[in-house]
């Protein structure tokens, strides 16, 4: 869990030094979690391992605490909740994190969305992450990647992430809604 924590203390640096004032009123509620509905396609190499969807348990909705931004959604298994600004896992071993930003309303001058995701299997991380416009570094989400604040929804079609570790790639497909 300890590389899980480092690997989005580092994407949360990133997004923090690419971040400007993202006072353009069209703010999302902060720090809210809520019901939340929705599952995740997967496709690529790592299905063997990582199976091929992911369930929605938890959310937590414009966090600037945890992800240095209010224009992040972080989506969360059912064993991973968020209390007092911190994750708490009831189960280590299985589980993933899902941390989605879009600054396509405002909020950073040079990327328009980010996704950093590290999926648990068995106690092995899986870290990947992409951003909008490629910037040198992952890759590219692609254009069917959205957070709507308004209509409190993520959608992912096509959306693809890389491994950070072995640069294999998932696609990702479905829609997330919350209240």
């Amino acid at each position: 869990m300890k590389k899980m924590q480092l690997f989005f203390l580092s994407i949360f640096t990133l997004i923090m030094f690419t971040n400007c004032n993202s006072d353009d009123g069209d703010e999302p509620e902060n720090g809210k979690s809520g019901k939340v509905e929705g599952t995740i396609q997967l496709s690529g190499e790592e299905t063997g391992v990582l199976g091929t969807s992911l369930t929605v348990g938890n959310i937590e909705v414009g966090n600037a605490s945890l992800t240095g931004t209010d224009k992040s959604v972080i989506l969360l298994s059912d064993n991973i909740t968020v209390v007092d600004n911190e994750l708490v896992y009831s189960n280590d071993l299985n589980g993933f994190v899902i941390v989605a930003a879009d600054f396509s309303t405002g909020g950073s001058p040079d990327i328009d969305k980010t996704i950093s995701m590290t999926i648990v299997k068995n106690g092995e991380e899986y870290p990947h992450a992409c951003s909008s416009p490629y910037q040198g570094f992952f890759m590219a989400c692609g254009d069917g990647f959205e957070v709507d604040f308004e209509a409190k929804k993520v959608t992912f079609e096509g959306t693809t992430v890389i491994n950070t570790d072995d640069d294999k790639i998932l696609t990702m497909d479905g829609v997330i809604t919350w209240e």
